[in-house]
């Protein structure tokens, strides 16, 4: 009979007769046999051929057959031991399979009962490298996933920051602009406030009146101005943090209202006219504000890049209540995307751009995004007519 596995035996016995006809019909079942008078000369060709499976007597001089099967499972776990002993020998039997062993026979040895203990020893020890090999398989998957997850969390967090140096380049003169004019009306309010009394004090109540009022009136705006420089500043820190997932109630408005506090002046440098028509009746959605702020951009900015000479963008907010969903929709009429470039625009690492303007993340990082909000991400394109990309997010609350 051929084995499907070439399956070897470590036979101890110190009856060499008994050895002698136990190989015999092993060799003839198709094992590879090898032999051992003793417990010491066992272990040690154990640790040599590695057998799969040992066969020993309990009851031997020197070193019996329970410290043989404690010695050999310290040495290697997996070896299925199959203990032989006398009917005498019972209770030693039963504490053998106490200490793992996969079966014992009773002397003397029934063939049919040797044969029945070695198939289940040997359906034991595929099951246990099974389990083993699976095991093993799962924690490499898993150190690899980690890696993986720390990989691609680093890449997303790169090319956030991508956006965030456009987004700070972009604003250097949007927040210097307030900054000049709050300059320029404090010192509007220096000279109101008068260097020289004598001559404030020849002014008539009505002219006192008047600066009174101007002085009121530029410190409200450089009050705005400030709140303005304040917003941006914020955003920018809010919108650079890692941050973890913060479920809350989304008003949409808020979102796309926030999202272009941080996008307008590079929407103004770039020449795109912008229009924005958020229905104020949408439900709020439920999610992270933080997260789909980045989804956003990341949309805004690749509109802003396929309208390279300028162009118009439409952003604008609803309800279908067919689909029974929230949705965004980012319009542009820029360079569009092929058809063949179509099908792995969200794909990690795609993209079309230059050197030097992203890793290819900011779309799917987008789609993820929205994925983890149970919602979808649809675009629809025609080359040299621009793209739409809308996103469908479910609403916060279920009752229509």
């Amino acid at each position: 009979m051929a084995l499907p596995v070439n399956w070897k035996i470590l036979l101890i016995d110190d009856d060499e007769d008994i050895r002698d006809i136990m190989s015999i019909t092993l060799k003839d079942a198709g094992y590879s046999v090898i032999c051992a008078p003793d417990g010491h000369t066992g272990l040690m060709l154990a640790a040599r051929e590695e057998p799969q499976i040992v066969i020993t007597d309990i009851k031997m001089p020197g070193m019996s057959g329970l410290e043989v099967l404690e010695k050999i499972k310290k040495i290697k776990p997996e070896t299925e031991v199959i203990v032989t002993t006398g009917f005498g020998d019972i209770k030693k039997a039963v504490k053998a399979l106490q200490y793992d062993a996969s079966d014992f026979i009773s002397k003397p040895v029934d063939d049919a009962a040797l044969h029945m203990a070695l198939k289940r020893a040997r359906q034991r020890y595929i099951d246990k490298k099974q389990l083993s090999d699976y095991t093993a398989l799962l924690e490499r998957d898993l150190k690899t996933m980690e890696q993986e997850v720390s990989n691609q969390a680093k890449l997303l967090h790169r090319e956030k920051m991508v956006s965030l140096g456009r987004l700070a380049a972009s604003m250097v003169h949007e927040i210097n602009n307030p900054l000049s004019g709050i300059l320029n009306y404090i010192r509007l309010m220096i000279r109101i406030s008068g260097k020289d009394n004598n001559l404030k004090s020849n002014l008539t109540l009505e002219k006192r009146q008047d600066q009174a009022n101007k002085f009121n009136s530029y410190l409200e705006i450089i009050e705005s101005e400030t709140q303005r420089c304040s917003d941006l500043v914020s955003g920018l820190l809010k919108f650079s943090r890692k941050t973890n997932l913060e479920q809350k109630s989304i008003d949409v408005t808020d979102l796309i209202q926030h999202s272009l506090l941080l996008c307008n002046h590079k929407l103004e440098l770039s020449n795109i006219v912008l229009n924005v028509r958020c229905n104020p009746d949408v439900l709020p959605v439920f999610g992270d504000f933080n997260q789909l702020e980045q989804c956003i951009i990341n949309l805004i900015f690749n509109a802003i890049d396929a309208m390279e000479n300028g162009g118009n963008l439409k952003i604008e907010t609803g309800f279908n209540p067919e689909e029974k969903h929230v949705f965004i929709s980012i319009k542009d009429n820029g360079k569009g995307i092929s058809k063949e470039d179509l099908n792995f625009i969200f794909e990690p690492f795609f993209t079309t751009k230059s050197e030097g303007y992203g890793v290819g993340l900011g779309l799917s990082s987008a789609y993820g995004i929205v994925e983890k909000h149970k919602g979808t991400i649809v675009v629809e394109s025609r080359l040299d007519h621009g793209s739409e990309f809308i996103i469908k997010l479910p609403p916060e609350k279920k009752e229509f």
